[in-house]
């Protein structure tokens, strides 16, 4: 016995109708000619052509590619096909090009026939402008902000230096002061800079052979003196045979310099910090050890979030931009990067990168 509606609801094609004119995308429904069946309030936005108007019409005529080729992502949707999610160009009834993302599937009946199909589509335009004005902060934080602080941290160690004369040791404690403040300034400036240049992809990997045990040696060298200032002991483990794999230098040394940072910094005193490499075949698998005090199991989830903050962050300053950063740097290099710890028992930061560069 059929189900029947329960009483005062729409009809499903009632629903699916108000869901259409609702949507905040631009639909087209089409029947298997391609001519336009439905057409809702946001399509009519966004291509400039009123539903009445619409109606009948070949889809292609109300929303045409900018390069209105015959295997254009618009004509196989209305052939049947279906079509991904991508960003396009299309030109509206002025005649005006528009940046959309739109995808397309076909409408079929259970034995597999085509009644028609449906194309979705949303403007960009927004999104863009927004994408530019955010590229246009970053660049202004860095000449405006980042050049001002880099001039009085130099006029600052001259002062230090006695190049204005001999200073009293109240006026040497307040500059050693001051130079300390500037640095963490400068080094956040640099850091939030580097994160969004790698979002937006202003900054990518430039890869070249990265010989691993050369390159992780200069790091464990560069942060020999803050591990000793706490008695802490650095190790390292590699392969016996020489791994060699293609990525950013410069970028790689920045990761594997903020994770063994962070290690030092949230390990005890007189404890280790171990760095192991596995080579995986087409990937080579990195890992920073501590003794530390463990990562809480609700802070895991949420650890490579710009930002966040973890529930022991008062115990240490920061802003949580590196490990987000390490991971932009990672993703861009098409690796991968994961954590494993348990309170008490230590933490243990793993991540992968691929032998061969990824394109990009």
């Amino acid at each position: 016995m059929a189900k029947k509606e329960p009483a005062g609801l729409p009809q499903s094609s009632e629903w699916a109708r108000v869901i259409i004119a609702k949507a905040p995308a631009g639909i087209i429904v089409m029947d298997p000619e391609g001519r336009v069946t439905d057409f809702n309030p946001a399509a009519t936005v966004i291509s400039g052509y009123g539903r009445e108007e619409a109606l009948g019409r070949q889809a292609h005529e109300v929303l045409a590619c900018e390069q209105d080729r015959d295997d254009s992502p618009i004509r196989a949707a209305m052939r049947g096909q279906e079509v991904e999610p991508q960003e396009l160009i299309v030109l509206n009834r002025r005649q005006e090009p528009l940046p959309v993302t739109l995808s397309a599937f076909p409408l079929k009946e259970t034995t597999g026939a085509i009644r028609g199909g449906v194309i979705i589509f949303r403007d960009l335009s927004r999104i863009n402008r927004l994408e530019k004005e955010r590229r246009h902060l970053v660049n202004m934080f860095a000449h405006d902000l980042k050049t001002p602080v880099v001039g009085m941290a130099g006029l600052v160690r001259r002062l230090r230096q006695g190049k204005a004369g001999p200073l009293t040791e109240p006026q040497q404690t307040y500059l050693e002061t001051i130079d300390r403040e500037m640095g963490r300034l400068e080094k956040l400036i640099n850091n939030f800079l580097e994160f969004a240049r790698l979002d937006l992809h202003i900054l990518t990997p430039l890869p070249s052979a990265l010989q691993v045990e050369s390159e992780c040696q200069g790091v464990l060298a560069l942060l020999q003196p803050l591990a000793e200032a706490k008695g802490i002991i650095l190790e390292a483990d590699y392969p016996q045979e020489v791994l060699v794999l293609q990525a950013d230098p410069l970028l790689f040394r920045r990761v594997l310099e903020n994770l063994l940072e962070n290690a030092i910094k949230y390990s005890p005193p007189r404890t280790t910090v171990a760095l192991t490499v596995q080579d995986q075949g087409k990937e080579v698998l990195f890992a920073v050890k501590d003794q530390g005090p463990g990562i809480a199991p609700q802070d895991l989830p949420h650890l490579f979030e710009i930002y966040y903050r973890g529930t022991d962050a008062e115990k240490e300053r920061g802003f949580g931009l590196g490990l987000a950063t390490v991971k932009r740097i990672i993703d861009a290099h098409g690796g991968r990067i994961w954590v494993e710890s348990r309170p008490g028992n230590g933490a243990a930061f793993q991540f992968t990168l691929p032998r061969e560069a990824v394109a990009t």
